[in-house]
């Protein structure tokens, strides 16, 4: 089943000079994809991914989302559709300071729209992720390697059908990184799909589809 689909993607910067990270792609995900994006520093791979999530309009072509097309979609449904189907693990780690972890993990299941969260749910997702004695602590009061584990259990906790992640090992150890895929292959296997970016051959391995990114197109590898 077809979850997202990119047609003739272009996206185009006007800085001075026209620099064009995303030129005319095409690319379908399909339910149970476990993909890889590839290639040098600056190629637009982030570009790209913030493309298919609709955090970044295009300049040209249409996003289709599960049948539906969100190109032209105002931010609020924009903003709806993205807190409803769409997970986003960045480089830098996404969370509120302000409140505790188990209350980062609550707020992102709100975001969901869903708010009906279990305790067994969060501890499930919290002792996977090896957190689960650091409930009551603050971002702050956590290592980087524990910030990127529990930022990565806001996204499970949301049960997204799409899932964006950039470079999702930084921060973490082979131990966690190894673990953190073991998640990623569970959660594909029942049906979601999840688009990754990697600079390490070992963890895009773990990937059903493998593609490179370069001079704006993208390639099949």
């Amino acid at each position: 089943m077809s979850i997202c689909e990119l047609k003739n993607i272009t996206k185009i910067y006007s800085v001075g000079e026209q620099i064009i990270p995303v030129k005319n792609i095409s690319f379908e995900i399909n339910s149970g994809d476990f993909i890889s994006i590839q290639g040098d520093s600056g190629t637009g791979k982030s570009t790209l991914l913030m493309i298919i999530g609709g955090l970044l309009k295009p300049s040209s072509g249409s996003i289709i989302y599960q049948g539906k097309d969100i190109t032209n979609y105002k931010e609020d449904n924009l903003a709806e559709h993205r807190g409803k189907n769409i997970g986003f693990l960045f480089q830098n780690v996404q969370l509120c300071e302000a409140l505790t972890i188990e209350q980062n993990i609550i707020l992102a299941k709100k975001y969901s729209g869903n708010n009906e969260i279990s305790q067994e749910d969060i501890q499930f997702v919290m002792n996977e992720l090896g957190i689960l004695d650091k409930r009551n602590f603050l971002p702050h009061q956590l290592s980087g390697g524990q910030k990127r584990r529990a930022m990565i259990a806001t996204t499970w906790i949301r049960n997204p059908s799409l899932i964006l992640a950039d470079e999702p090992t930084n921060d973490l150890d082979h131990h966690w990184a190894t673990k953190v895929f073991s998640l990623f292959c569970d959660w594909v296997s029942k049906g979601k799909a999840i688009v990754f970016v990697t600079h390490n051959d070992d963890w895009s391995n773990y990937a059903t589809k493998k593609f490179h990114l370069n001079n704006g197109a993208l390639t099949k590898i």
